[in-house]
C-alpha cells in the first residue's frame, strides 16, 4: 500500500515548514493519523520548539528532512492548494500533470531529536502567565536595533504592568529599550532570556501566550492557530 501525505492547504503547510526552518535547517518529522509533529532545537540548544500540524493521514512514519528550506521551495512551485506526496523508501515524490519532483530524505538514525521530556514540560506548574501581541514582538525587534550592545531581554513586572527590557544588567553603561507588554495582577522578578530566541518566534497568529516556571527558570511561549500549534521552550539566563 502506498503511503500518501494528502495536504489540504499548501500555504498553511508552508507556514508550518517555515516555522520549523527558522529553528534548524534539518529535522525529524513524525507522521501520525492526526497530523505531523516535530521536536527541534536551535543550533546552540538554548531553544527547543515543539510544532504540530493538524491533518488526517492513514499511516505512521518519520521523515528525516535534510534541508527544510529546500523542501519549502519545491512545495512553493506547486499550482494546487491541495496536493499529495508519496512516501517512498528514502524520498518524497510528487507527480502532477505539469510538475514532478523527487525529494530525497536522510536515512533513519542520521538525525537525532532533542532529549526533552515533552510531557513533563506540558505538565509543569507555571506560576506566571500572560499574553502579548504580534505588535509587541515587532516593537521589540525594532528596539533591538537601538539596544544593540546586548542580547538579553528581561521580563518583569513594574506596578500593574509586564515589561520587557532590552539591556544587560551585568554590565555598566549599556543602552536599554523598554516596552510594556500587557497589564498584570502578579509579581515577576526580572527574568532574562536570550533575545536571539525571541527573533526565532514565528507569526502564525496575532496572539502569543507566555508561561513561566520561576523555580526552574523555564519560559514557554505558545503561538497557535486551528491547524498549527507552536511551543517554544526557553531556559532563562543568569542576570
Amino acid at each position: 500500500m502506498q503511503r500518501e501525505l494528502r495536504i489540504k492547504n499548501r500555504s498553511e503547510f508552508l507556514r508550518y515548514l517555515d516555522s520549523v526552518s527558522k529553528i534548524n535547517d534539518s529535522a525529524i518529522f513524525e507522521i501520525t493519523p492526526s497530523g505531523i509533529s516535530c521536536l527541534v532545537s536551535s543550533i546552540d540548544n538554548t531553544l527547543i520548539q515543539l510544532s504540530e500540524y493538524k491533518s488526517d493521514f492513514d499511516f505512521t512514519s518519520t521523515l528525516n528532512i535534510p534541508d527544510i528550506k529546500k523542501f519549502q521551495r519545491v512545495i512553493d512551485t506547486l499550482n494546487s492548494d491541495e496536493f499529495t506526496l508519496t512516501l517512498g523508501t528514502n524520498c518524497l515524490e510528487y507527480k502532477g500533470n505539469d510538475i514532478k519532483f523527487k525529494y530525497h530524505l536522510f536515512e533513519e538514525g542520521f538525525l537525532s531529536k532533542p532529549s526533552l521530556n515533552v510531557e513533563k514540560i506540558k505538565n509543569f506548574d507555571y506560576d506566571v502567565s500572560f499574553e502579548f501581541t504580534r505588535d509587541v514582538l515587532q516593537s521589540l525587534l525594532k528596539g533591538s536595533t537601538f539596544a544593540s550592545e546586548t542580547n538579553k531581554v528581561y521580563l518583569y513586572t513594574e506596578g500593574s504592568s509586564v515589561k520587557a527590557d532590552l539591556t544587560d544588567r551585568s554590565r555598566h553603561n549599556t543602552d536599554n529599550y523598554s516596552i510594556t507588554i500587557c497589564e498584570s495582577d502578579f509579581e515577576l522578578k526580572p527574568t532574562p532570556i536570550n533575545f536571539d530566541n525571541i527573533r526565532l518566534l514565528s507569526n502564525i497568529d496575532n496572539k502569543y501566550t507566555c508561561n513561566i516556571n520561576t523555580e526552574y527558570g523555564v519560559v514557554v511561549i505558545d503561538n497557535n492557530t486551528d491547524a498549527i500549534k507552536l511551543k517554544y521552550i526557553i531556559s532563562s539566563l543568569t542576570q
